[in-house]
């Protein structure tokens, strides 16, 4: 979870703040101008079942003009916030893709969560060993950048 400012909790509320929300495909910052629409939502029991220590996988749902699209999605990040902070949201894979009557396209997208829905196998690792190894290990195997700060 991200911690935000005093400074940010004060302004988020009132009516006079202009909120931002930046979107980044490819690396490359897509020009407010173009983003027609941003819904998020999150699903914890689509299935009907409760397992301990599941974590939900955060779906967003944008809607751009076509021209700011380009040909080939990679990746996609979301950052919203007010001027003096700007809050990451995530790094999202692209689910589906539907081009508009209306010059411009919708994008389903999924935060990187659901590539943890995979079967993992730890034999090669060797043991005892400790937790961040076998993190460092499920990372490496499902593709996602395991990125951890240490503050003195």
């Amino acid at each position: 979870m991200y911690q935000t400012s005093d400074n940010y909790k004060a302004k988020i509320y009132q009516p006079s703040t202009k909120h931002l929300l930046k979107i980044y495909i490819n690396d490359i910052e897509i020009n407010s101008k173009y983003i027609l629409d941003c819904k998020f939502s999150q699903t914890l029991f689509d299935n009907g079942e409760l397992t301990l220590g599941s974590v939900s996988s955060q779906a967003a749902e944008l809607k751009l003009y076509k021209e700011a699209v380009p040909e080939t999605i990679n990746k996609v990040y979301i950052e919203s916030g007010i001027a003096e902070e700007v809050i990451p949201i995530g790094y999202f894979n692209l689910e589906d893709i539907t081009k508009n009557d209306d010059y411009s396209v919708t994008l389903k997208l999924l935060d990187y969560m659901i590539k943890f829905e995979a079967n993992y196998e730890a034999s090669k690792l060797n043991y005892p060993c400790k937790l961040i190894n076998i993190l460092q290990d499920i990372c490496l195997k499902v593709g996602v950048e395991l990125r951890f700060y240490l503050f003195f």
